[in-house]
């Protein structure tokens, strides 16, 4: 390793280091006395074997190293020579003796480290090589002494630190090697990685973190027991197979193979799920784990490292994953869950800003042969994969996306979780129509609920809205579980004024309910009305989409989008209502880029390919893609209302709001047939705006307020037959 000439290796500090040892220090205090003995060795090894006293001796000076000096005895010398550099003969002559003394001594190898190192090698097949040096790192991460005296070696090739601990633990050097190779058992559980790299010793080998607390901790007999900050066993599924009826064919498929993987003992089997925070992947594993009969172990999400030249726990994350399936290899009927591997699958450069190249490849390879290799099939979640290369995407054997689950699904899960809480179907079938409540939102906001300890139906179902709206405000969805359409005016056929014969579509519709319409005209004709209630009446989920919704700033994840759009309607079976469609069907020959015909072009395919009800609006006929309009099957023009409509939605209005009868009828009909350029929409307003009034709802109080809506529109004012002379009263 190169590193620039104004930096040396003793200007990194590792940040882990420091939080291993404040761990190891806070629980495990008297490490450095309880294993004292053998400490001294591994140090006297290192200064006389390994000829570091006469580093020591020349470099620096003694005070350099008092605190080695004095946990071997030596603290006299360095006051002796606390203004003076010693000798290196001298030094040697002082230090031989300790180590012959040091020599002599047996049975060193006692208390709790020692004991849960056998245990831990019979649990997964380590021979006394692989023993001591995991039991070395153990000890060169936690008592600081150790790591002072190999930084008197300098910087090390791997060679050289191979040659060095073969010398401080009297081992063979073939049988170091050996152990410390990629193909090793210290590499692939994870527990010791020797860098390739060059550096100082106590810097090249990394380890779980967190194993030094296992392995020094004797408060747990039970070794499994210990390792649960690495793997643990799998959480109990909360959903049933049905709950995930919106992705039957790949449920199916996943329950197959497993099953036939199991039972071959088949390697090299990993499956990803991803998709959106809070689709249920996690869920999914647990329930295809539940319904296989086989046992699920979860790869902890909290494990640390202590490889120093890396901030980021990827890799111990990896590491874990390792040892887990060397400790469960011979368990039958096994499954591993890996959550959350986008901190897994991190791209390297971290170090390059200090001049430190690393090895993408080579981490890339080693990820690549643990997916061809891996004794136990592994289940891969994800909320995002962007950040995951192709070729590592290529290696796994089934992939499948986790969207937001259909409405059907939703209200079946959000069910399910309420459990005994007090609530009605309408209103789980209401907040039920928000695509964006995953079902972890549900679980959580039910838990909230249950604590707060709500008995009454109105308290928890408003409690419940509140808890789940602020979340989705933080997420930056729309906080408003309410109705998303409530219908502000009783709707009739004979209150729109379409082109086409609109009770003979809804009767065609019913046979067969399928194919792709654009309904066009002035703003609040009621052309989205009508999909609501045709939904209502076919008993179908209807499924809304605006252009807000699939725009995406990003080229390529609008089309994307689009195609989501498509599949999410088609997997609840629902009518699909793209409201504001001229945003993708504008003519192509006006489009200035490539992305804008490419939207169009993908829009038209999944809309060729839809076999479902696909209903389109939009209030700019005139700017629409001409050949775009041939690929409908029917076109309908919603227009303003007639005069007879008007007087009719001008009765009903004020009938719906319970008005009194009116005075003068002649001349107030006379006055509401004379408006042109109304709509239904305009009903609607002026309903809306009589709720925040101190008048209540009349024939004047509506004419006024339809009077105001024209006023605002650019389509004109309404006919002034015989109106000026007979002007309505203004209420102020």
């Amino acid at each position: 390793m190169c590193y620039p000439c104004h930096i040396t290796i003793r200007d990194f500090k590792p940040i882990n280091n420091t939080r291993q040892n404040n761990i190891v220090n806070k629980f495990f205090p008297n490490t450095s006395e309880q294993y004292r003995p053998i400490i001294e060795r591994w140090i006297l090894r290192t200064l006389i074997d390994l000829r570091g006293y006469t580093l020591m001796s020349m470099s620096y000076g003694l005070e350099e190293y008092d605190k080695v000096l004095t946990f071997i005895g030596l603290e006299r010398l360095i006051e002796k020579y606390e203004d003076d550099r010693l000798k290196k003969k001298k030094l040697r002559k002082i230090l031989k003796p300790l180590h012959q003394k040091n020599a002599q001594l047996s049975n060193l190898k006692q208390g709790p480290l020692f004991n849960n190192m056998d245990k831990l090698a019979e649990l997964i097949g380590m021979n006394t090589t692989e023993k001591e040096l995991l039991t070395f790192c153990m000890i060169l991460n936690t008592v600081r002494e150790i790591e002072n005296v190999t930084e008197i070696l300098g910087s090390l090739s791997s060679a050289n630190i191979i040659n060095s601990l073969a010398v401080i633990l009297d081992i063979d050097t073939t049988k170091v090697r050996k152990a410390l190779s990629s193909d090793g058992l210290l590499h692939r559980t994870g527990l010791v990685r020797l860098s390739r790299d060059t550096g100082q010793l106590f810097y090249q080998l990394a380890t779980i973190g967190d194993m030094s607390e296992v392995l020094l901790d004797d408060s747990q007999p039970d070794m499994m027991k210990s390792l649960t900050r690495f793997f643990s066993l799998g959480k109990k599924a909360t959903l049933l197979p049905e709950d995930f009826k919106h992705l039957q064919d790949d449920y199916q498929l996943l329950h197959r193979y497993l099953q036939i993987s199991s039972k071959e003992k088949r390697k090299g089997v990993n499956i990803l799920i991803y998709g959106v925070p809070g689709t249920g992947k996690t869920e999914m594993v647990r329930t295809l784990a539940t319904s296989l009969k086989m046992q699920l172990y979860e790869v902890s999400t909290d494990v640390t490292s202590t490889d120093y030249y890396d901030e980021d726990d990827h890799d111990s994350r990896m590491d874990s994953y390792r040892l887990c399936l060397q400790v469960l290899k011979r368990k039958e009927n096994t499954l591993i869950l890996f959550d959350e591997i986008e901190d897994a699958f991190i791209r390297d450069g971290n170090m390059e800003r200090f001049g430190i190249r690393t090895s993408t490849n080579a981490k890339k390879g080693a990820l690549n042969h643990i997916l061809e290799s891996n004794q136990l099939p592994t289940l891969w979640v994800s909320n995002v994969i962007s950040h995951i290369d192709e070729a590592i995407i290529r290696r796994f054997d089934y992939v499948v996306e986790l969207k937001i689950p259909p409405k059907s699904t939703r209200f079946g899960i959000i069910k399910k979780h309420m459990g005994d809480l007090d609530v009605s179907e309408a209103w789980i079938d209401k907040i039920s129509n928000n695509e964006d409540l995953a079902p972890a939102l549900i679980s959580r906001a039910v838990n909230v609920v249950k604590a707060l300890g709500e008995k009454q139906q109105a308290q928890i179902e408003a409690s419940m809205e509140r808890i789940l709206g602020n979340t989705l405000n933080a997420m930056g969805y729309d906080k408003n579980l309410s109705n998303p359409h409530p219908s502000i005016l009783t709707y009739r056929l004979e209150g729109v004024n379409p082109d086409y014969n609109l009770a003979g579509l809804q009767k065609g519709l019913k046979k067969n309910p399928r194919g792709t319409f654009c309904f066009y005209g002035p703003s609040g004709t009621g052309k989205s009305e009508f999909v609501h209630q045709l939904a209502n009446r076919l008993d179908k989920p209807l499924l809304i989409k605006r252009a807000s919704d699939l725009l995406d700033a990003y080229v390529g994840m609008t089309e994307h989008n689009i195609c989501n759009m498509f599949e999410q309607a088609n997997y609840d079976q629902s009518i699909l209502l793209l409201d504001e469609a001229d945003s993708f069907l504008r003519d192509r020959t006006l489009s200035r880029e490539s992305w804008e015909v490419s939207q169009v072009n993908e829009l038209l395919t999944q809309m060729e390919q839809f076999e479902g009800l696909f209903f389109c609006t939009t209030n700019l006929m005139e700017v629409l893609d001409q050949a775009s309009l041939r690929r409908f099957d029917l076109k309908i023009k919603f227009d303003y209302l007639k005069a007879d409509q008007i007087w009719v939605l001008f009765l009903q209005t004020l009938a719906d709001a319970g008005s009194v009868a009116i005075e003068d009828e002649t001349t107030i009909k006379n006055k509401v047939r004379a408006l042109q350029g109304i709509t239904p929409g305009d009903f609607a307003t002026a309903v809306r705006q009589n709720r925040f009034s101190e008048k209540e709802m009349s024939a004047d109080y509506l004419l006024d307020a339809l009077i105001r809506e024209i006023k605002f529109k650019q389509y004109g004012a309404f006919k002034e037959i015989g109106f000026m002379a007979h002007q309505v009263k203004r209420e102020d």
